[in-house]
């Protein structure tokens, strides 16, 4: 059993540092509402704000770290909390559903990692952070809860069953093909919409007057040129983000690793995984490469994103293979059930509909403020027709033994493994327009972290629909 004890003393660093750009706004808003004779006018007023308002949050964290004790024995964890008013909480084995560990840059200088100790649960209290604790802490308290105690030098390492990495040339081709270029011109958007107000009209005139002086080919190149620079900066993200990756499999669980600047570690119980995703972005299908998910249940909000990933980038013709060494309960279906040729129709139909609806938007507005070319738009139709046309032969279903099997395209495709045992219900559904075409919606739910999860197959054969149900409802 270990003593009462606190985090090391850099949480309070951290703390502080993470309310810094909220402080200096505070510290603005004073500084504008004081008067300008008091401090020596607006700069003044600003220094001495940001000032007060930086030794309150630091002493409100050193406070709040000061009160924050934890110990732990074999079996359980027990925290106390609070600076005006107490708090106490005990962890125990049974109600642990994972436990995982990351490191930004400060935390690795100093030895230090975040232990994130998730329970059952969705709300506030699913999960506990121990912010500042060293690697050896870390370890010994993940013993004390996964196991008997603290793991004896004598007693030998274990030794995963498998392991997969992703190191080389194919972390560079996951990065170049995650089409994460559109989240940079998304924050590029965001932070243009947030000042553009605040810049003067005479400035934006000057700089529509300079552009409508450059060639339309200069033009163009700024336009590709900025194109590939964001597109090499989200490729250089990614490899910073996910270099060391690896993913190990152990008797009872999953260990997933990766990061540089930020180093994770998450463990995912083997109990809690609820389904397989292997996803497919439309940069990744024509290279036959495809990102590998699993639906995990249980767990806080905050842990979806990180413990979803199985592996960033893995060759379709590899998929059987990864399955069989990191997760031999399930694998890819070896026939399918294809969607019927009377789907065909309703598949072009919402696929063409909502870009109908945006082409007369277009014209109309082209047409109200006299602008010539409106008929361009009408090529938007042929993308749509090809995504319907595509939607409708990449839908099938399959059902192996105790695995259910769902293939589907929104953008990317999607494949969903699921065991039978995990399905929390099946549901046939079918509105008037698919009852006469005898045709019926599958939808399989089952539980996922931070809440239910469902994925659906639309306008399946009513037989074979009736065919899967039967499936499910045998013991």
């Amino acid at each position: 059993m270990s003593e009462f004890r606190r985090q090391h003393p850099l949480l309070i660093l951290l703390d502080t540092g993470r309310g810094l750009i909220s402080n200096l706004s505070f510290a603005l808003i004073i500084a504008i509402s004081l008067p300008d004779d008091i401090f020596g006018g607006f700069v003044g007023n600003a220094v001495v704000a940001l000032l007060a308002m930086f030794g309150l949050s630091a002493l409100f964290n050193v406070l709040r770290w000061y009160f924050f004790l934890y110990h732990y024995e074999e079996g359980l964890v027990h925290i106390r909390q609070g600076v005006l008013f107490k708090r106490e909480r005990t962890i125990k084995r049974d109600r642990v559903q994972s436990m995982n560990t990351n490191a930004n840059v400060l935390q690795q200088a100093f030895g230090l990692v975040t232990l994130q100790i998730k329970t059952a649960g969705v709300s506030v209290d699913a999960e506990v952070n121990l912010r500042a604790v060293s690697k050896s802490e870390a370890e010994s308290i993940k013993s004390h809860l996964y196991s008997n105690g603290v793991r004896s030098e004598s007693e030998p390492v274990e030794i995963p069953k498998a392991s997969r990495f992703l190191q080389g040339r194919d972390i560079w081709l996951a990065a170049l093909t995650s089409g994460r270029f559109m989240v940079l011109f998304s924050v590029v958007a965001l932070i243009y919409a947030q000042v553009f107000e605040y810049i003067p009209q005479s400035y934006l005139d000057q700089a529509v007057e300079s552009l409508s002086t450059i060639p339309l080919m200069v033009v163009i190149g700024i336009a590709v040129g900025l194109f590939l620079l964001t597109w090499a900066l989200s490729a250089i993200v990614f490899v910073i983000q996910f270099a060391n990756f690896s993913v190990r499999r152990f008797e009872d669980r999953l260990e997933v690793s990766w990061g540089v600047l930020k180093k994770n570690h998450v463990i995912v119980k083997l109990h809690r995984v609820q389904a397989v995703v292997v996803q497919q972005g439309p940069l990744r299908q024509p290279f036959g490469l495809c990102t590998m998910l699993v639906e995990v249940a249980g767990g806080g909000a905050k842990e979806r994103e990180k413990i979803s990933l199985l592996h960033p980038l893995i060759r379709r013709k590899e998929v059987d293979g990864f399955l069989k060494d990191i997760l031999p309960e399930y694998r890819l279906p070896l026939a399918t059930v294809a969607l019927p040729k009377r789907a065909l129709r309703r598949y072009l139909f919402r696929s063409i509909v909502p870009v109908a609806v945006l082409i007369g938007i277009i014209i109309t507005v082209f047409q109200f403020w006299d602008l010539p070319y409106s008929w361009v738009s009408l090529l938007l139709l042929v993308p749509a027709i090809l995504l319907g046309i595509s939607r409708y032969r990449n839908g099938s279903l399959s059902v192996e033994g105790d695995q259910l099997s769902l293939r589907f395209r929104n953008v990317s495709l999607v494949q969903v493994l699921i065991m039978r045992s995990h399905i929390q219900s099946l549901s046939l559904m079918a509105n008037p327009f698919q009852r006469i075409g005898r045709l019926r919606t599958v939808r399989s739910s089952f539980l996922s972290s931070p809440a239910g999860k469902s994925y659906s197959l639309k306008d399946l054969d009513s037989e074979d629909a009736k065919t899967v149900r039967d499936w499910y409802s045998r013991n």
